[in-house]
C-alpha cells in the first residue's frame, strides 16, 4: 500500500491491485455522451493526470458515469465515481474536497458500482467536471 496525502487526509492505496482490477474491466458505455467523456480524458491538464495516477485512478474508466449536457451543446457536466482498493488512513470523508484543475473530487460512502474484482477495502472517490464536447 502506497501513503498519498491529500491535503489533510492520508489514504493507502494498491497502486497494483487497483491497476490489476482496472484492467479487467471490459465493460464500456456505448453512448456519444460515454465516448466524449472518454475522448476528452485524453487531453486533460498534467495536474488532473499525476493526481489520478497517484491514486491509481483510470479516468477513463469510472466505476457510475452521469452526463448532463449543458444548454449550448458545446460542454458536459459529468458526475460519477472512482474506486480504488484501500482505506482512509486519516481525514473525515465528509470533509474531504479537493479541486483539481478543472475536476472537483471527493471521497463519498456511498458505495454504489462498486467493480466486482474489487474485494477488498475500498475508497469510493466521486467528481463532478465540465468537459468540452470534443466528438464531431
Amino acid at each position: 500500500m502506497e501513503s498519498v496525502q491529500i491535503g489533510e487526509w492520508i489514504l493507502l492505496v494498491d497502486v497494483e491491485k487497483t491497476t490489476k482490477a482496472l484492467d479487467l474491466i471490459t465493460y464500456q458505455c456505448v453512448s456519444k455522451d460515454c465516448q466524449n467523456f472518454v475522448a476528452a480524458c485524453a487531453s486533460l491538464d498534467k495536474v488532473v493526470l499525476d493526481f489520478a495516477e497517484c491514486l491509481a485512478i483510470d479516468l477513463s474508466k469510472p466505476s457510475q458515469l452521469s452526463c448532463h449536457r449543458l444548454e449550448d451543446n458545446s460542454s458536459v457536466m459529468y458526475s460519477g465515481q472512482y474506486h480504488v482498493i484501500g482505506e482512509v488512513e486519516a481525514g473525515e470523508i465528509d470533509g474531504w474536497d479537493a479541486i483539481v484543475g478543472q475536476h472537483c473530487f471527493s471521497i463519498t460512502d456511498e458505495y454504489t458500482h462498486i467493480p466486482t474484482m474489487m474485494k477488498e477495502p475500498t475508497i469510493e472517490i466521486s467528481f463532478e467536471v465540465v468537459l468540452p464536447w470534443v466528438l464531431e
